[in-house]
């Protein structure tokens, strides 16, 4: 059985994901104040690294990564509204990339599982 990784086209299906999902990102400004002073190459390259361990089931530990990761952004005020726009954003890069619904649907829920741990709750 494949996995998620490779269903949906491996490192050219993901590579295309992360840079359409960060041009959506960095339109948004209500993310502004969270991706200001970050390097935007570095933070693509750290993304689909993210993206193809998450896809193929190899993410463990990744809610402490994404805690220790995020744990700035309590101090620039990141709240729910902000995990929910950042989530429709991929979805949107997802549905353009006409990924099929039930993928979007297992990377969304394992975006999901990240929320709190994002938010340092």
């Amino acid at each position: 059985m494949t996995n998620l990784y490779t269903q949906i086209g491996g490192e050219p299906a993901v590579d295309a994901a992360v840079d359409i999902f960060y041009d959506k990102i960095n339109s948004e400004k209500s993310l502004d104040p969270f991706f200001a002073d970050i390097d935007m190459p570095q933070q693509r390259s750290k993304m689909k690294k993210f993206l193809t361990l998450l896809m193929t089931g190899k993410a463990e530990n990744s809610g402490e990564y994404m805690r220790r990761s995020h744990q700035n952004l309590g101090q620039k005020g990141i709240n729910d509204t902000h995990f929910d726009t950042v989530g429709n954003l991929l979805k949107e890069t997802l549905e353009e990339l006409s990924v099929p619904g039930d993928f979007i649907g297992q990377i969304l829920g394992a975006v999901e599982s990240l929320r709190d741990p994002v938010l340092n709750r």
